[in-house]
């Protein structure tokens, strides 16, 4: 009797879990605001348009305004925006919904991050910095440190470009001598996802240990990368790198379905990085 009123309970749930209509919510690293090309932007609109998604985060809006973030939310029907700075490489977010509970780091980041609230939802927007893996590990202890003294806690997603290898994604790293190559474009580049000789997962890591859930892996197995693009041509296979991520607190698992790294036509050229998403349930107040 017990496990058929459990079982009861439990689709009774999922219906109204499915009955609730499912935000549409994108990060997106959007190459140096597209390059200032006004003709790419155009194309980000109409993709955006038919994306419609609820809720966009935004990295790379180099050098613009307000004002210009907020028409470009116009442009693609969300109303509502905010944005971190005005000068530099800026993250923000775009909404159908109003935006609430504002608040801005940047002293300290590399490029700074935002927490905002929508819709009971908290959503926390950063680009963490592309060299030092050292580097990368202050910014992810600042954002959780700043979460856990602002009690942001639960209904929560970190969303963006965190310039980070997930420990998960490992194997295929390692596949076929692909360590060797990455580690000296690492050396080369003065960009390291290096430690000692090892590919470095600890600002992922730090994140898995803090309870946030990276939403790709909670529902894949295989590996799939979000940059680079094909904007500078072919990609080959041991460039491949997923450092685009949506991580939520562990109490919106049940709400999340169907996170993807969204590649078309459109996107192969916008950006040097692919945008990722995920649908998500507001669950009840």
């Amino acid at each position: 009797m017990r496990k058929a009123i459990a079982l009861f309970l439990f689709i009774l749930c999922c219906q109204n879990l499915l009955a609730q209509k499912a935000l549409k919510i994108i990060s997106y690293n959007v190459y140096n605001y597209f390059e200032s090309e006004q003709e790419r932007k155009q194309r980000f609109i109409s993709w955006a348009k038919a994306q419609d998604a609820d809720v966009i985060a935004y990295q790379e809006l180099v050098n613009i305004s307000a004002e210009e973030l907020q028409q470009l939310g116009k442009a693609i029907g969300h109303p509502y925006t905010e944005l971190a700075k005005e000068k530099g490489y800026a993250v923000g977010i775009s909404s159908k919904y109003p935006i609430s509970d504002v608040k801005k780091v940047i002293r300290g980041m590399h490029h700074g991050f935002m927490a905002v609230k929508i819709k009971d939802l908290n959503f926390i927007t950063v680009h963490l910095s592309p060299f030092s893996h050292e580097k990368r590990r202050e910014e992810i202890a600042t954002i959780t440190d700043s979460l856990q003294r602002w009690s942001i806690l639960k209904k929560t997603m970190i969303l963006g470009d965190m310039n980070s290898l997930a420990a998960s994604d490992s194997l295929d790293y390692n596949l076929n001598g692909r360590l060797v190559p990455m580690l000296k474009s690492d050396e080369s580049s003065k960009i390291s996802n290096a430690n000692h000789g090892r590919l470095d997962y600890s600002v992922t890591d730090a994140l898995l240990k803090r309870g946030f859930i990276d939403t790709w892996a909670m529902k894949h197995q295989s590996f799939d990368y979000s940059y680079p693009s094909l904007v500078f041509g072919d990609v080959p296979r041991e460039a491949m790198e997923r450092i685009d991520y949506i991580f939520i607190s562990k109490d919106l698992k049940p709400n999340v379905s169907k996170p993807a790294i969204l590649k078309d036509v459109m996107t192969g050229q916008l950006s040097d990085h692919y945008p990722v998403s995920i649908l998500l349930v507001p669950p009840h107040p």
